[in-house]
């Protein structure tokens, strides 16, 4: 009984969006400094209440991702992007390795993507066999074994997990990658399928390589492989524990699932 009761303590104290996956570690890292400061200050007057400060101010930051109220507004306003960056937060450079495949060269070269206008949009007939490989994944299960393709592992290895704003998944229970949306994944599953028997060099393009050709054929979608609603393209800002940022969007109309979503700083500079 007792130990249910504090279950349930515990449960109601934890605050599920700055802990677990969600636990930011610049927040944590400044918290964990101004406990340390707070108990330090208290100790002067008598060790044993700053020993129980400390105490309670790990335990808070534990539970609830925090010890002082607003800490991510304060993180995002005064952490400069070089502290960001030693945790992981910041925009990291693309490495020459990453750069040397030509994804545009290679979507044009096997008329996976065709000129409209100004614009580039999906070859009809890629469209076509796109959209058929999507309706053939609409159970766990046969996600499951398309990602397994996708990734090279034993589809009992992988697992998926939703919320935070992002579709995530796990290998062996460690998260491999996060998406947009359920639905962004299930657009890239289903281009890698269509790649796989539009053009045999698709099997020997590296990892990372494939990552942003899958990309950029979501970004080009002109409807949703989920519910075959419009896409909607726009800018917004986005908020994160430690920044704010505006990004380029593009969100079915229809069922609102995120599709594609890139710095609009990287956008003009592209343009």
């Amino acid at each position: 009984m007792i130990r249910h009761y504090t279950t349930d303590v515990l449960t109601a104290l934890r605050c599920p969006e700055y802990t677990g996956e969600n636990r930011c570690l610049p927040c944590t890292a400044v918290n964990l400094v101004l406990a340390a400061a707070l108990a330090a200050v208290v100790a002067f007057v008598s060790v044993p209440l700053g020993a129980a400060v400390a105490t309670v101010s790990l335990a808070a930051i534990y539970l609830r991702g925090y010890l002082v109220p607003g800490t991510p507004e304060l993180t995002k306003r005064y952490l400069p992007e070089r502290v960001l960056a030693w945790f992981g937060k910041a925009d990291a450079p693309a490495t020459p390795g990453e750069t040397a495949f030509d994804t545009v060269g290679f979507l044009d070269r096997y008329g996976v993507v065709v000129d409209v206008g100004d614009d580039v949009a999906l070859a009809p007939a890629f469209a076509r066999r796109l959209d058929d490989a999507a309706l053939g994944l609409d159970t766990d299960a046969a996600m499951r074994a398309a990602s397994a393709d996708l990734l090279g592992v034993d589809p009992d290895r992988v697992s998926f997990a939703s919320g935070g704003g992002s579709w995530r998944v796990l290998v062996d229970g460690s998260v491999f990658g996060r998406w947009e949306s359920k639905v962004a994944f299930v657009a890239d599953l289903a281009a890698h399928r269509t790649l796989s028997t539009w053009t045999d060099e698709w099997a020997s393009v590296p990892g990372a390589a494939r990552g942003r050709t899958l990309s950029a054929i979501r970004a080009c979608l002109n409807s949703c492989p989920a519910c075959a609603g419009t896409i909607r393209l726009g800018t917004e800002t986005v908020s994160s524990c430690c920044r704010e940022y505006e990004v380029v969007a593009a969100t079915c109309a229809d069922c609102d699932a995120r599709l594609f979503e890139t710095g609009a700083g990287a956008v003009a500079a592209a343009e």
